[in-house]
Formats: C-alpha cells, structure tokens, sequence
C-alpha cells in the first residue's frame, strides 16, 4: 500500500452503535452516518466506502481509524482486520489530548469521529494496529475476570465475618483460621451458637474430628462448645442471619472454584505462551499471566520507558519558569491491573531478591516512604521485563 491515502474513515465506537466520519486527504467531509455490530451494516459501510472510492479512481486507498474503547472496539476491528483493511487503534488519552486543541469545548459521537479521521490525516503515513498475539489477549481477558471474583469473593468474605461478629462474638479467638476447612463446615452446618449447643458435644466433636482429619484436639473441640454455650447472643437474630452466614459461605466456594478454574486455564496458557518472564523473582503464573496479557506484544514498545510510561509508573514532571520538578507523584495513567500486579511483585521481590532488596532499602534509606520506594521498585522491575521479554532470556541475579 503506498502513503498516498486519499479516504480517512474515523469510527467512534460505543456500545449500541458507531458514528463514522469519512474525510479525503484534505480534510473534506465525505460522509457521515451511523452504523451497527451486524452484518447488513458492515456491508453498508463497505459498500459506502466502495462508491467514494469509485469516484475518487481506482488506486484510491482507505484507512480507518478508533479509539481502543476496552470491548467495545473488537467485533469491528476485528471484522475490519479479517477483511484486510487497515485499522488504527487510538489511545482515549491521545483523542482527548487533541480534542482539547478545539477552541470550542464539545464532545459529540460526530465530533469524536471526526477527530479521529483528523488524527489519521494527521499521521503520516497511518500506521495500522495489530493485535497478532490472540493468546495474550485470552489471557489479559482471563486474569480481568479472575480480579472481578477475587474482589467479588472478598466482598462476602468481609460480609461474613460481620455476621459472625453479631452472632458469634469471639469466635476468632477459639477458631484460629475463620475461613479454614474446619470452621467453615461447623458453621455451614450450624451458623450460630444456638444451633450448636443444641447438639450433644459429641456430635460437634465428630463432625470436627473428621473434617479437620483428628488435627484438632479434643480439648479444642470442647473449648469452641464451651465458647458456643456461654457467648453473649442476640436470639431475634439467629435465624435471620444464619440463613446469611450459609449463603455467603456457598458463594465464597463458589467464588474460590471458578477462581481456581480460572488459573487452571491461565497455566496452560503460560504453558503455551512459555514466557521468560517467571524466572524474575516475585513473579509467578498468576502475576506473570496478568502483566504480559496487559502489555500484550512487548514489540509495540520500543525501550523500556516507553513501557514505564505504559503502566503509569513514570513520574509526573513540572516545569515553570526556572523551576522543574522531575519526582512528582507517578502518572497513574495506564492499567491499574498491571500497576497492582507490579505492586504485588516488587513487594515479593525484594524479600528474595539481594539486588532488588537493596535498591528498596536505599529509597528508605533516602527518606521515601513505603509506597514511594514499591513504585520505585516496581518501575524498576518493570524494565526487567522488558529485557527478559525483548531478549527472550531468563532473569540471572547479577
């Protein structure tokens, strides 16, 4: 395809529909109209694009353009790439970076298509998107709704303490682990004290013994009977949330086998993917899966701050006059997901890594708190990843 592109088509994507704008090489407005996620109005915008092009002459070329609007984008760029028509995807920041040039504060779909057919006229030449790597993808999609369970999991794992903290106060201090194998049965079977008192001891002892595999001593089991008898209750509302407490309790296993699915089919994507990326101490399937679905192809960037930049983890500069401030607050502008997985393995890493352990020391040292130092050393990890993955070869402590 040769840089002569003479038909910029802008596509604002929402959910329902999506407003095109086609504009010719100078800046001319063509068409305007509004399109679906079918097939009749996929066809409609080819054929529409089909007749411009006619009249424009033969050799005329076409290039489309979108903001990458989380799921909202893929079935038509999708159907676009599978047609073999170049697609660009736009950053949201990039789009209202540049709507910001107008002197006249609006955001319509219209304009919003139009603006992204200037952003292609703009660039030149257009340079198209790719998403070539559909493993990556599966797995970002996959680790996002692992997050979803894990957070909605916490949720009734918070809910259910306060239940049992009503009914049952004190139980924390005879049952060690609340949510361990051998609490949760006695209380999926009971709920609240009132029930359990109302069994012989050696009911509850047997159901003890067997779930917990004879770990729990017998005087234990006789120390949470006690507790159960003479803990203060409030009767009118046992029976209101005993029913909770069980419910909560099916959600959680719930929760907890669709999360273990989940990373089933995570490892096997790693497995396929086979990333260098788990010899870097602190990162394993999990965070490993969650970090490359949400860089996706390590060759969109081209050095590691770039990649920074990417995560949000780079700093936030101002300049006025004689004065530049050069460690401001990070810029939190890319994926939270990826900024919690780096989080999380920097805090790992510099328990297990001496070099990465130093270099969170020294920023300590150098007067930062806590969370100052982790962004530091999650940047920092982060540019080992970049090396790891552009080299394709395992992390070796220096």
């Amino acid at each position: 395809m040769n840089h002569n592109i003479l038909l910029y088509i802008g596509i604002d994507v929402s959910k329902d529909k999506h407003d095109i704008c086609i504009k010719s090489n100078d800046g001319n407005v063509l068409k305007r109209f509004q399109i679906k996620n079918t097939d009749s109005d996929l066809n409609k915008l080819y054929t529409t694009v089909d007749k411009l092009k006619s009249k424009a002459g033969e050799n005329t070329d076409v290039f489309f353009g979108m903001e990458a609007t989380g799921i909202y984008c893929f079935p038509l760029y999708s159907a676009l790439k599978r047609d073999r028509y170049p697609v660009k995807l736009f950053n949201p920041i990039q789009t209202n970076a540049y709507r910001k040039m107008e002197i006249r504060k609006t955001k319509t779909d219209p304009i919003d298509s139009a603006i992204i057919a200037d952003m292609l006229r703009y660039q030149e030449p257009p340079v198209a998107t790719a998403i070539d790597n559909l493993v990556l993808y599966q797995l970002r999609e996959l680790c996002r709704v692992r997050q979803r369970n894990v957070e909605k999991c916490t949720k009734c794992k918070i809910q259910f303490v306060r239940d049992l903290d009503m009914v049952w106060p004190g139980y924390k201090s005879v049952m060690k682990s609340v949510h361990g194998k051998t609490s949760i049965a006695l209380l999926k079977q009971y709920s609240v004290p009132s029930n359990v008192i109302a069994e012989p001891f050696e009911e509850i002892y047997a159901l003890i013994k067997q779930v917990s595999r004879s770990q729990m001593t017998r005087e234990r089991a006789e120390e949470i009977y006690s507790h159960a008898e003479n803990t203060l209750t409030m009767p009118e509302l046992d029976s209101v949330v005993s029913i909770e407490i069980k419910t909560l309790i099916s959600e959680i296993e719930m929760y907890q086998g669709q999360i273990k699915a989940i990373e089933k089919m995570m490892k096997q994507l790693m497995d396929q993917v086979d990333s260098k990326i788990t010899t870097i101490p602190g990162i394993g399937n999990v965070l490993g899966a969650m970090i490359l679905g949400e860089i996706g192809g390590i060759d969109k960037f081209s050095s590691a701050k770039k990649l920074v930049a990417f995560a949000g983890l780079d700093p936030v500069i101002f300049q006025t006059g004689n004065y530049k401030n050069k460690t401001g607050p990070i810029s939190k502008r890319g994926s939270p997901q990826l900024r919690s997985a780096l989080y999380m393995a920097a805090n790992v890493a510099r328990q297990n890594d001496e070099n990465l352990g130093t270099y969170y020391n020294g920023k300590i040292e150098n007067g930062k708190h806590h969370k100052s130092a982790l962004n530091a050393l999650a940047a920092k990890l982060l540019r080992i990843v970049y090396w790891v993955l552009k080299n394709d070869k395992e992390y070796k402590v220096q």
